[in-house]
C-alpha cells in the first residue's frame, strides 16, 4: 500500500481559509538606555519610583550610579489663610523635592583607610564616618544654621567600606535637570579616588579615632 503524504509548501496555510500562519515576532527593543537628556527629564520621572543613571549615560568620572527619585511636594511654611488677592497672585506654585543619591565606583572604598590590626574595627570605622562628613562639609557646624524645609544632605558608608551621598534639591512641575548643575552636584562627591584625598582622609580618620 502506497501512502502519499501531503507537504506544505513554505508560506501557504494548511487547514483551510482561515488557517493560522506560522511567522517570526519581529524584535522590539523595549529596554533602549536613555541618553542623559532623557533622564534629567524630570516631567518623566513617576513620584515615588527611582531612576537610576549609570557612568554610561551621565558621563561623570569619580561616580558610579546617580539615582533620582521624586519624592513628592516639598513642605511649605505656613501661610495666612485672608490674604491680599495681589499678594496670593505672587505666591509660587509648590515645588517637588528631588532627591538624589551618588554611589561611588570601587575604587573609591575606603575600608582599608581604617583597617586596622589592633585597633577597634567598630570605632575606626565610625571615625572614618566622621571624617568623611567632615571633609565633605556634612559635620556639625560652629555657626546657627537657619532652618531649611530641604533635608540636609547625607553620607552612608556601609559595612564593607563602601561610600554613597544623598542630597535634595527643588524642581517645578514639568522642569528638568540643567546639564551644569547636575555635573556641579556631583563634583562635589566624585574625588574620593584620588590618591591627595585619600591621604587626607587617612590622616583624619587616625586623628578621629584617637581623639
Amino acid at each position: 500500500m502506497t501512502t502519499t503524504i501531503a507537504r506544505q509548501p513554505q508560506g501557504i496555510p494548511v487547514g483551510g481559509q482561515f488557517a493560522h500562519i506560522t511567522h517570526a515576532e519581529p524584535s522590539l527593543n523595549l529596554d533602549a538606555p536613555m541618553t542623559r537628556r532623557q533622564a534629567l527629564d524630570l516631567a518623566t520621572l513617576v513620584p515615588g519610583r527611582s531612576r537610576s543613571i549609570g557612568p554610561d549615560v551621565h558621563g561623570i568620572d569619580g561616580i558610579d550610579t546617580i539615582t533620582l527619585t521624586d519624592k513628592g511636594p516639598l513642605s511649605q511654611p505656613a501661610v495666612p489663610l485672608f490674604i491680599e488677592p495681589s499678594a496670593a497672585a505672587r505666591i509660587a506654585p509648590p515645588k517637588r523635592l528631588l532627591e538624589m543619591r551618588y554611589t561611588l565606583p570601587a575604587d573609591a572604598n575606603i575600608r582599608d583607610l581604617y583597617e586596622f590590626d589592633d585597633w577597634s574595627y567598630r570605632r575606626a570605622r565610625q571615625a572614618a564616618q566622621n571624617s568623611v562628613e567632615e571633609m565633605a562639609g556634612l559635620g556639625p557646624k560652629p555657626w546657627t544654621v537657619p532652618v531649611s524645609h530641604i533635608p540636609d544632605t547625607t553620607v552612608d558608608l556601609d559595612e564593607d567600606g563602601n561610600l554613597a551621598f544623598t542630597t535634595y534639591e527643588t524642581f517645578a512641575e514639568g522642569s528638568a535637570v540643567d546639564p551644569d548643575d547636575f555635573e556641579s552636584w556631583a563634583s562635589e562627591f566624585s574625588r574620593y579616588n584620588e590618591p591627595t584625598t585619600r591621604q587626607k582622609l587617612a590622616t583624619c580618620i587616625k586623628d578621629s579615632y584617637n581623639s
